[in-house]
């Protein structure tokens, strides 16, 4: 009897031996297979999200798949070389921007208007050049006349020829004028009449001639010089009317009484002459001008040949005058 403890003794201490190697072995083989089962979870969730993500459903709501069926060996190749291979990211379409407009060209700016101050005169007559004008002045002058006359009775020849000057200088001008665009804006042309009055000679020798009056034409052209002022340069021909009065008059009925066949009508004579002057704008229809003007002027008094009792009668009148003058108006714009 006393040798069974003895026994019991190694036994159980060889118990303990297993249980611990046991123990151990447990240890080292429980995170492999721990490991290996998270590794097999993974994939599986994989190829589940890769079939969802290539596999679009087709309707709003997926009809309940079929219940899972072993997976063959080439099938499982197959979903390992899907996983193996790179991922090619799909090309989403492009958002189509929509084509800009062109650019719509701007007009250039209009060119800042210059001050009144600086504009020149031109500007001014410039705004008003296809308007007419009329013009009103009183002209001062001074003359050297003569008077041309012979008469012949048969061969008898009398000289009746005398110098004068004017006994009166100052006579009254009317005229009208309008632009020539065509040709310039510068340039006028217009007609006007000019009133002597009462025309004859004084000094030592004095006569009578009558009612003297002229018309004529006029071209002129304003050259600007400073703000509103232009000089003017200006031409005019034109025809003289001289009704009988006073001494002449006298003479033709002195003829007519002797039976020489002259008339008591008016006498015309033509005119001609240059004149350079000023003209300044006071106001926009207003415009002041003053011009000294050279003028010839030739007046046919008698001209008359014809026999009387057997008798040739001639008798020539003419008058040749050189006038300088100033004249001085106003023109009115309309």
């Amino acid at each position: 009897m006393p040798l069974l403890p003895l026994s019991n003794a190694p036994r159980s201490s060889m118990l303990r031996l297993g249980g611990a190697l046991l123990s151990a072995l447990l240890v080292f083989v429980t995170p492999d297979a721990l490991a290996a089962s998270k590794s097999r979870s993974k994939s599986k969730s994989t190829r589940t999200r890769s079939g969802t993500s290539k596999v679009a459903p087709v309707t709003p709501e997926p009809q309940p798949a079929p219940a899972a069926e072993p997976a063959s060996e080439k099938q499982e190749a197959k979903e390992a070389e899907a996983e193996a291979a790179p991922v090619v990211p799909v090309e989403q379409p492009r958002p189509v921007v929509a084509a800009k407009p062109a650019a719509v060209a701007r007009p250039a700016p209009a060119p800042r208007a210059t001050p009144a101050a600086a504009r020149p005169s031109e500007s001014s007559s410039k705004a008003t050049a296809g308007r007419m004008r009329i013009g009103v002045g009183p002209d001062l002058f001074l003359e050297s006349a003569k008077l041309n006359g012979e008469q012949f009775i048969n061969i008898s020849r009398r000289d009746e020829s005398f110098d004068y000057s004017s006994a009166g200088f100052v006579s009254a001008t009317l005229w009208l004028n309008t632009s020539v665009p065509s040709v310039s804006q510068r340039l006028r042309v217009g007609a006007g009449a000019r009133i002597f009055g009462n025309y004859g000679a004084g000094g030592d020798r004095t006569f009578g001639f009558g009612l003297l009056n002229e018309a004529f034409a006029f071209a002129e052209y304003g050259l600007p010089v400073a703000d509103k002022m232009e000089v003017v340069f200006a031409a005019r021909g034109g025809i003289s009317l001289l009704v009988p009065g006073q001494e002449f008059a006298e003479e033709i009925r002195r003829l007519q009484e002797q039976g020489v066949g002259v008339w008591s009508v008016p006498r015309v004579g033509w005119l001609v002459g240059p004149s350079v002057g000023a003209r300044r704008r006071m106001t926009e229809r207003i415009l002041l001008r003053a011009d000294i003007l050279a003028q010839v002027q030739q007046q046919y008094l008698f001209a008359t040949s014809e026999d009387i009792d057997g008798l040739r009668y001639t008798k020539n009148w003419s008058t040749l005058a050189l006038r300088l003058g100033l004249s001085l108006g106003v023109e009115f714009d309309f």
